[in-house]
């Protein structure tokens, strides 16, 4: 007969308490993370997306991402802690234009997430999380959206691609 069984283990409610407790375990590290391992699937130092979807409690990214290779499509990259999981066409219509609604992944401060999660943090709710992150928007001007929650409130705080903040709104 096998036992098993783990010592100092947290149930998942304490360790989303935790998460909480560090303005939702958001880090640069994991969008940092993702695109490069995109990058690298691709084979590019850079690439165009047309969104990032980021939830900080499950380690997950999902970027849109356009093929360098035929720039008239887009594909879904799934990366989970670093690692491309999975990656799907996009259909798209005839009329959609890439060019208007996709921008450099470089050309997005990824690297200040931290930073951003705390500021918003600051000016929603000192109990409040970043629950998601979505960066989105067309050509040179995409945002960064951080949506929060707190046990009295939700909201959002839209940032510059710069990681400039311009507005924190509770909803």
């Amino acid at each position: 007969m096998v036992v098993g069984g783990c010592v100092g283990t947290t149930d998942r409610d304490e360790f989303n308490e935790i998460i909480q407790e560090r303005g939702g375990g958001v880090t640069a590290d994991l969008p940092v993370e993702a695109v490069a391992a995109v990058a690298d699937e691709l084979g590019v130092d850079d690439f165009e997306m047309r969104q990032m979807t980021v939830s900080p409690p499950n380690q997950l990214a999902v970027i849109e991402v356009r093929d360098p290779a035929i720039p008239a499509n887009l594909d879904t990259y799934t990366v989970r802690r670093g690692s491309v999981e999975s990656v799907e066409p996009v259909r798209l219509s005839a009329t959609e234009n890439l060019d208007t609604t996709t921008f450099l992944a470089s050309t997005v401060a990824l690297d200040r997430l931290d930073e951003m999660a705390d500021v918003a943090v600051g000016g929603f709710d000192p109990e409040g999380y970043v629950t998601a992150i979505v960066v989105s928007g067309g050509g040179e001007t995409p945002t960064i959206r951080l949506s929060l929650e707190s046990p009295r409130a939700s909201g959002t705080a839209t940032f510059t691609s710069a990681g400039d903040l311009v507005e924190v709104v509770r909803s």
